[in-house]
């Protein structure tokens, strides 16, 4: 029998405890499994406990499996008790049997009976199986739904009680905690009052207050979640987030008329007509900062430049009148290695980073990638050019053909001359239609008159020509150091600052179908604070185009475009991977 090297997965869909016990009893089986096989030499063993098996995005352990398979070749053989445990999702377990399948790696279902290598037949059983699975998670998922609903109609509360101002007692009891109440009261009373969502935060830190969690900081979201909270009034908003489908199982925002309240059964914090008024200041407020208009940010890198640990990025001057970009949670928290409170696990460690060097980062990125800069701006002139040719001409034709016109009924005037000096029309005929001429010749001499003003308006667009060309001339000079800002904006999508001293810069370059299509996914995770809905993710399908470091010489030659130098003791080297 030939060796193989072998890894066991085993999933189960929820935390709950006979749950577990069934994926304790799944890896106690494979264990069994093994006694059977000794040309088995196990190398691992991976698991997703608590997960649903219609997406591997939320598949930790399933991940980590491929990842060792495929890119560090640990086994070539993986044993899975049955295909639902595998995936529920046939497209998923077909794709991801083929994926291995390429690199040598063979799946073994024991329960089905299904090699995907060694049996001919094994991609369709597995098809058949797959799909089977996928309408047992549809069904499951149908039942799910139909159990909440049945719940809603019963006006039973969900959520796990950890909320400000009451203990859960029971199953769907709560009562209240009278020191937590009283925050939530201050909280709504200084909102009432006029204090902004900051200025309540500061209050709440300044008085030692905790939030439900029992920490000394107070997170914007936090503080606005309160104030938006129906539960405290006594009821209960339930359907706010929905899934969009029982295989992406993706929570998204639902509709406002279909969200649903359910009134419960315990003392409110606060009056109906108190939430009522905080809402229409929230509205007013909000429509009055929507009415100034949106401020273009000082720089190119505001909302486009993120941390790597999910959080935004806030700009700040350094000495020298250089401006940094810092990550917001150390902004608020400090720094994780220096900090000493509370909270501070949670803490970022990266570095913050002068804003030239980002500049720098795009200056070399972008001439690299763009080599047809000179040649892509030629060609825009050369079809500005073809259009102002183009409206030059369409206008002398219209020309002409208005003083054909024009010499028409001067002909006809002058016929109609000869036929009253023939007496063929009275006296009273000839000035009416004479008059009918006269006015149809005053308007297109009108009309002659505005196309001559714009054939000469339009005659110096050799002079335009040149001022166009200049103007792109210096936008798409990529041999200054601060690049135009159009160009860095349409050119790049967003800069990661993924470690200390290495990034990943994501290149749209002005394509509105950029994230659709690629080789990978990435998921961008970022936070837009004191917002409703501050917590930021986008999935992007890239291609990692290339790496490059930028070394000390780089950073020399680029600030001594600008007559500035770099401290040599203080550079690291830069690596950059760019995503297209």
């Amino acid at each position: 029998m030939r060796k193989r090297k072998v890894v066991f997965y085993g999933r189960v869909s929820t935390h709950s405890d006979e749950q577990l016990s069934a994926f304790d009893n799944q890896m106690a089986w494979y264990k069994q499994l093994l006694a059977l096989h000794p040309e088995w030499t196990v190398v691992g063993e991976y698991e997703d406990a608590g997960v649903t098996g219609t997406s591997v995005r939320k598949r930790k352990g399933f991940q980590q499996m491929l990842d060792d398979g495929i890119r560090y070749h640990k086994y070539d053989l993986i044993v899975t008790r049955e295909t639902k445990r595998f995936a529920r999702n046939t497209v998923d377990a077909l794709s991801y049997v083929r994926l291995l399948k390429q690199h040598g790696i063979e799946v073994y279902f024991v329960s089905d009976g299904i090699w995907t290598i060694s049996d001919n037949d094994g991609e369709l059983r597995l098809s058949i199986m797959a799909t089977i699975a996928q309408e047992e998670s549809r069904k499951t998922s149908e039942n799910v739904r139909a159990g909440q609903r049945i719940s809603r109609q019963k006006g039973i509360l969900r959520g796990t009680g950890n909320i400000l101002g009451y203990r859960r007692v029971g199953r769907n009891q709560y009562e209240l905690d009278a020191e937590q109440a009283a925050i939530v009261k201050n909280i709504y009373k200084w909102y009432l009052s006029g204090d902004g969502i900051r200025a309540i935060k500061r209050k709440l830190e300044e008085h030692g207050y905790r939030t439900a969690t029992g920490k000394s900081r107070w997170q914007f979201q936090v503080i606005d979640d309160i104030l938006r909270n129906p539960f405290y009034t006594g009821r209960q908003r339930q359907m706010g987030k929905i899934s969009d489908g029982y295989l992406t199982q993706n929570r998204v925002k639902n509709s406002p008329d279909q969200i649903e309240y359910i009134q419960g059964d315990y003392e409110p914090i606060i009056s109906e007509e108190a939430f009522k008024e905080v809402e229409r200041i929230r509205e007013q407020r909000y429509n009055k900062m929507n009415s100034r208009g949106k401020k273009e940010s000082k720089s190119v890198w505001c909302g486009k430049y993120l941390c790597g640990c999910g959080c935004g990025t806030v700009r700040r001057i350094a000495s020298g009148n250089e401006s940094v970009f810092i990550c917001h949670s150390q902004h608020v928290n400090g720094i994780k290695a220096k900090s000493g409170t509370a909270g501070a696990e949670n803490a970022c460690s990266l570095r913050t980073i002068l804003e030239w060097k980002l500049d720098m980062i795009a200056w070399y990125v972008i001439n690299d990638v763009w080599g047809s800069s000179k040649t892509d701006a030629s060609q825009a002139l050369k079809m500005i050019e073809e259009c102002y040719s183009e409206e030059i001409a369409i206008s002398q034709v219209e020309i002409n053909t208005v003083q054909d016109k024009i010499e028409k009924l001067e002909k006809r005037k002058q016929g109609l001359l000869d036929m009253r000096a023939d007496g063929e029309i009275t006296k009273e005929e000839y000035a009416a239609k004479r008059s009918e001429c006269d006015v149809q010749i005053h308007k297109l001499n009108v009309s002659i008159a505005e196309a001559e003003t714009d054939r000469i308006a339009s005659a110096d667009h050799n002079q335009k020509i040149s001022s166009i060309k200049q103007a792109l001339e210096k936008i798409l000079d990529l041999s200054q150091p601060k690049l135009n800002r159009y160009i860095v904006d349409g050119f790049i999508w967003k800069l990661v600052h993924i470690s200390d001293h290495e990034f990943d810069i994501y290149l749209s370059m002005g394509n509105e179908s950029f994230g659709d299509v690629g080789a990978e996914e990435k998921v961008i995770q970022y936070k837009v604070f004191e917002s409703s809905n501050p917590r930021r993710e986008e999935r992007v399908k890239c291609t990692k185009l290339k790496s490059m470091r930028l070394t000390y010489e780089d950073a020399v030659r680029y600030r001594a475009m600008s007559g500035k130098r770099v401290l040599k003791h203080k550079w690291e080297d830069l690596v950059v991977h760019i995503y297209i």
